[in-house]
């Protein structure tokens, strides 16, 4: 079982080799503790104006790297680099370091064992660094998702996530830029094709 974790970065020159390389390291844990068998790396430079690119493209023997020339957005980031993918469970995470890539071995456990479609991380915790408007703007939005679905979520917009490839069409269309997280959530909790547990690990 194989799994893509892409890293869309825009102008990430001062974080994107510290998520490269914890990336790469995460590989091993990986494939130790879940059912993945094989990880592959893909990082999206968003139209960057800084370094991010060139930084990125020093890993190339080891990655993946796609440019794009001109900023397309988050959401059209994630989706470019899942197209150019073969794996069997799609995942993402955002290039600022709030999230560890060692806990996708617990993401991928969690969406085979319970048979999902997407599972997701979460910041919301003792350790998060976000801002508190951000914090209770997202739990409001998480609440009231709850309220129209049958499944909680405590992180709508987390940026960290797996996602089954063949479930993925259930999902679609989502949006290219920054909405790209809540907007599938809420199409996740809303959805009736979806086998959508959303999980808060």
């Amino acid at each position: 079982m194989k799994l893509v974790v892409v890293i869309p970065a825009l102008n990430e020159e001062h974080n994107i080799k510290n998520i490269i390389e914890s990336a790469l390291d995460s590989r091993k844990t990986i494939t130790d503790n879940s059912p993945v068998t094989e990880v592959e790396i893909t990082v999206v430079s968003d139209g960057s104006s800084d370094n991010t690119a060139s930084i990125a493209l020093e890993f190339a023997d080891k990655i993946n790297v796609i440019v794009f020339e001109k900023n397309r957005g988050y959401g059209a980031a994630i989706k470019e680099g899942w197209k150019e993918s073969d794996a069997d469970i799609l995942g993402f995470i955002d290039a600022d370091g709030t999230c560890d890539p060692n806990n996708f071995a617990d993401l991928c456990t969690a969406l085979v064992e319970e048979k999902a479609d997407i599972i997701s991380g979460c910041r919301l915790n003792k350790k998060s660094k976000m801002p508190l408007v951000r914090k209770l703007g997202n739990r409001a939005f998480a609440f009231m998702l709850t309220v129209f679905s049958s499944w909680k979520m405590r992180d709508i917009a987390s940026g960290m996530r797996v996602v089954r490839k063949d479930s993925l069409s259930k999902l679609l269309p989502l949006p290219d830029g920054l909405h790209f997280t809540p907007s599938m959530s809420a199409r996740a909790m809303l959805s009736n094709k979806l086998m959508n547990a959303l999980s808060s690990l």
